[in-house]
């Protein structure tokens, strides 16, 4: 590989863009820049070339440019970075890297990746990061430790953020001090941790003297409750802390009462009576009620392009009728949208977009059909309307402002199956997916995020969509055939039959399973038969019937399921009850499209006139529903084990550590 170019360095690197980037995270290089840096040893610029060279080397990759110039400074670095040319500011400090030595080098190193972070090139930051090392000297354990958990928190592995904060037990620095305590929350709360995230912005708070900043972080307190608030407990009293226990109770309040914005308010108002003086009733109580009516800022017409007829016609329905459910768990406060329907199985989403403009819709929702989503994206761009299409489109292409789409995407849970799998230290997976594009779309996907985590695929198998006998895919997969060979050659070799027990690949850590759940109600035994019932084993959601009489047939598989669900809290049973009353019972079987149509409906109030992509997260019914930087919005959702028939939930990977990490969290 060639590694220098004319007049410039040439470093390899292999961009990464599809991870959200929060470019609102403090940029903490100026002060730490600031700080006198003393050089150990001496290191010959020559040798310091070939060890960055080395260090961000990969070949095959797209060359990245320094600038070439050894008189880069601090602070034209710090500048550009100031002004949002991250890329650039990243060049500087990769070339003050190469004109330093030791710790300074390092430290270049690592702002180097911190900018690039910022510039959304993650694989490089990653790179740069991974090749630095966790045996960064003592004088950048604080620096390196916040750039390796932002970056593992945007690839979402909150374990391995919170384990690497961990490692910083203490700092003198107070601007360190309070990142490190941010990004520990952060971590915490996506783990389901809020008590102890909460108790660590408060710690956090005792450290801010300006009231902008102790209003900043009231507010991550609320957002942070709101994002995890299913792992809140009813009961907040007891703690010995009246502030803690005053946030918990105030959070629970906002997360249960969610799906009524007049339960909501009253919830607030009744907090704040027995609460007087809390923190929250400072600034942030007042804040949230106001925010309550943007909340409720639906338009005046909503078209909802679905397919009511066809193939695809039972889906399509339960999006409607979870659509209205939220429509009519709506208050008597608020102003509720006119909503007119529109079957895209009769002439196309197309027509049927153009229809509903000409019907004077201010917003639309749809099209479901990921080969029907680019040109109804083109017709938005002309029409200027805000749109939230049901699925990712088929293609890739750059969406128009106000062009958003939300997807049930089976590749995000199969990303979420390896984040998982990973974080409990298993590895080495096979696979056994269908034959077909939804196989293909969720091998790919798990594969790619098992590879980026340092995990491997050995063995991949695809299955015939309409085959019962999965017993050839999963011989192959484990080996077995050849211990059957192995078997047959003995018999042949002493002329009579053995008693004979086939022995498997040892190897394996974890089984992925692309099936729906009619194949992993046939997959599983089949599995426990071949000798791999002892096995890990993983699925999409769609390996979960809600309704079934027959789960018990994937006893011990791992899956993610959404809260509508799993959570029995107030605004799922206040849906279902509405659903009920208007359509009957039996909503369990497409439970996952009534909550899609649910979310939509809120997501129309929350993207109703908005223009830009920045940082969005709400719990909704399908999952943690979050937004990347091209207006596609992803969701994590719960994990459960199937157990006896029924799904379990899971507890947070982070509860299973050892009493020394529980330490370090009750300290914060």
């Amino acid at each position: 590989m060639t590694g220098i170019a004319t007049g410039a360095l040439s470093f390899r690197y292999c961009t990464y863009n599809d991870k959200p980037v929060n470019q609102n995270e403090p940029y903490f290089g100026q002060r730490l820049m600031n700080r006198s840096i003393s050089s150990s040893g001496s290191f010959s610029r020559r040798h310091a070339l070939l060890s960055i060279v080395l260090l961000v080397a990969v070949t095959g990759c797209t060359p990245l440019q320094t600038t070439g110039d050894m008189d880069a400074s601090p602070d034209t670095a710090r500048s550009k970075a100031a002004q949002g040319d991250h890329a650039a500011a990243s060049r500087d400090y990769l070339d003050l890297a190469v004109a330093s030595s030791e710790i300074q080098r390092e430290r270049y190193l690592i702002f180097a990746a911190h900018e690039l972070y910022l510039a959304n090139d993650l694989d490089s930051a990653r790179r740069i990061m991974t090749d630095v090392g966790a045996e960064t000297g003592r004088q950048n354990l604080e620096i390196w430790a916040e750039v390796t958990a932002l970056l593992k928190l945007s690839e979402g592995d909150a374990q391995g953020a919170l384990s690497v904060l961990n490692r910083v037990s203490e700092t003198s620095d107070r601007d360190a001090a309070r990142r490190i305590l941010r990004l520990r929350a952060d971590a915490l709360f996506r783990l389901g941790r809020p008590e102890a995230a909460v108790a660590t912005l408060i710690q956090r708070e005792e450290m801010l003297n300006r009231q902008r900043e102790i209003a900043d972080n009231h507010r991550l307190i609320w957002s942070g409750l709101q994002e995890s608030g299913a792992s809140i407990s009813r009961d907040t009293s007891g703690r010995g802390d009246a502030v803690l226990e005053g946030w918990l109770e105030l959070g629970y309040i906002g997360y249960s009462r969610r799906g009524s914005l007049t339960n909501l308010r009253a919830g607030l108002e009744e907090w704040r009576q027995q609460n007087s003086g809390h923190p929250a009733d400072a600034d942030l109580l007042d804040e949230i009620l106001v925010s309550l009516g943007a909340f409720s800022s639906y338009p005046e017409s909503v078209a909802v392009l679905l397919p009511l007829s066809g193939k695809q016609q039972r889906e399509g329905e339960a999006i409607r009728d979870g659509y209205l459910a939220a429509h009519f768990s709506l208050g008597q406060d608020v102003d509720r949208p006119v909503i007119n329907f529109y079957d895209t199985a009769r002439n196309g989403a197309a027509a049927a977009y153009q229809q509903a403009i000409i019907g004077g819709a201010e917003f639309v929702v749809g099209p479901l059909l990921k080969n029907e989503i680019s040109a109804v994206a083109s017709l938005a761009e002309s029409s200027a309307t805000t749109t939230l299409a049901l699925n990712y489109a088929a293609d890739e292409f750059d969406p128009p402002p106000g062009f958003y789409q939300f997807a049930l995407a089976p590749e995000d849970e199969a990303r979420r199956v390896a984040i998982r799998a990973t974080n409990e230290g298993l590895f080495n997976a096979v696979a056994l997916v269908s034959e077909g594009n939804w196989g293909e779309r969720v091998l790919l996907a798990f594969q790619e995020e098992l590879d980026s985590r340092g995990g491997k695929l050995l063995a991949a198998r695809k299955y015939p969509a309409d085959t019962q006998d999965f017993s050839t895919a999963i011989r192959e997969a484990l080996l077995l055939n050849e211990s059957y060979a192995r078997r047959e050659r003995l018999v042949a070799n002493i002329g009579k039959r053995l008693e004979f027990k086939p022995r498997r690949r040892q190897d394996v850590d974890l089984i992925f399973v692309g099936a729906n759940a009619a194949k992993a109600k046939l997959i599983r035994p089949q599995l426990r038969f071949h000798y791999a019932g002892d096995i890990s084993t993983f699925g999409t959601s769609a390996v979960y019937e809600p309704g079934s009489d027959n789960n018990a047939d994937i006893n011990g598989m791992v899956f993610p399921v959404i809260p509508w669900l799993l959570e029995p809290n107030q605004s799922v049973t206040d849906a279902q009850a509405v659903l009920t009353r208007y359509w009957g019972a039996g909503m369990q079987r497409r439970a996952r499209f009534y909550a899609m149509g649910y979310d939509a409906y809120r997501l129309t109030a929350i993207l109703n006139g908005r223009t830009n992509t920045g940082p969005l997260a709400i719990n909704g019914m399908t999952g943690r529903i979050y937004m990347d930087r091209i207006g596609r919005l992803h969701r994590e959702l719960r994990w459960a084990r199937m157990e006896r028939g029924r799904p379990r939930p899971l507890p947070d990977i982070l509860q299973g550590l050892s009493q020394d990490a529980e330490m370090v969290i009750s300290r914060q």
